[in-house]
């Protein structure tokens, strides 16, 4: 796949994010929006989620996070599992070429998240 641009609209969307991860949160989010990129340009809609959906009540009770935090990440996992799936046509073998993991890998991970 050839990803030729990001759209104004995306990289505005991109600079306004903290990124508390790092460069690495950068680089996740970039190759993240790269899988899921449909055209020949990065638009807001490729972009994860959390850069585009937060909603102004999203603070959670710190005594939450210990159980919000797996639950959001295991159901963040198992949304891009679907995706890539689904983009795939339900090829196994091509949806984890797409996330750039092992066919064993997407398999344990599909099992983790409860989709097998």
């Amino acid at each position: 796949k050839e990803v030729q641009g990001i759209s104004r609209e995306a990289l505005d969307q991109l600079m306004k994010y903290d990124y508390p991860g790092n460069i690495r949160e950068l680089e996740n989010m970039i190759e993240h929006a790269v899988v899921f990129c449909r055209g020949s340009h990065i638009t807001r809609q490729d972009l994860p989620v959390r850069l585009t959906q937060i909603p102004e009540n999203a603070l959670l009770d710190p005594l939450d996070l210990q159980d919000a935090y797996p639950r959001k990440v295991q159901a963040f996992e198992k949304a891009m599992l679907q995706e890539a799936l689904k983009r795939s046509g339900g090829n196994q073998s091509a949806a984890a070429r797409l996330l750039g993991i092992t066919e064993r890998h997407l398999r344990s991970r599909m099992e983790k998240t409860g989709m097998k």
